[in-house]
């Protein structure tokens, strides 16, 4: 596939589906307060949640042409794992009283390691499917 004429529609998608993620911990998952202090906490760390699932769509909408959406889909599908891994880690299957604490670490996991990495594995991947078979 010309990586020019890669579509935008799985960024979004992705990134959707991450940001309906949080929401659900929001909204079913978490315990209500009524302290504006609680209040502010759980939407800074809904915030820092949804923020890699914000830049991908922006790298693949603010680029013009390229390669651009093609890794910000990679980036976005890499950072849906860790997110989805600690869910059930946390809400689903807890094997401690501190498995919460993972619902703050795995935003800069995938900021810091998780992004890069799905967008080198689409460039990779873009770049294995730009060179044709040698018979």
């Amino acid at each position: 596939m010309n990586p020019q004429l890669f579509p935008r529609w799985p960024v979004t998608t992705v990134a959707a589906l991450g940001i309906a993620l949080h929401v659900w911990i929001l909204m079913f998952e978490t315990s209500t307060s009524e302290d504006a202090g609680a209040l502010a906490f759980t939407l800074g760390l809904l915030a820092w949640s949804w923020f890699p699932y914000l830049l991908c769509p922006m790298v693949a909408y603010v680029a013009k042409r390229g390669a651009a959406p093609a890794l910000a889909a990679g980036g976005a599908i890499a950072a849906l794992g860790p997110d989805l891994f600690t869910f059930h880690a946390v809400f689903v299957a807890p094997t401690s009283s501190t498995a919460a604490i993972a619902l703050l670490f795995t935003p800069l996991i995938n900021l810091l390691v998780m992004l890069p990495l799905g967008m080198l594995a689409a460039y990779l991947l873009l770049r294995v499917r730009a060179v044709p078979l040698r018979h």
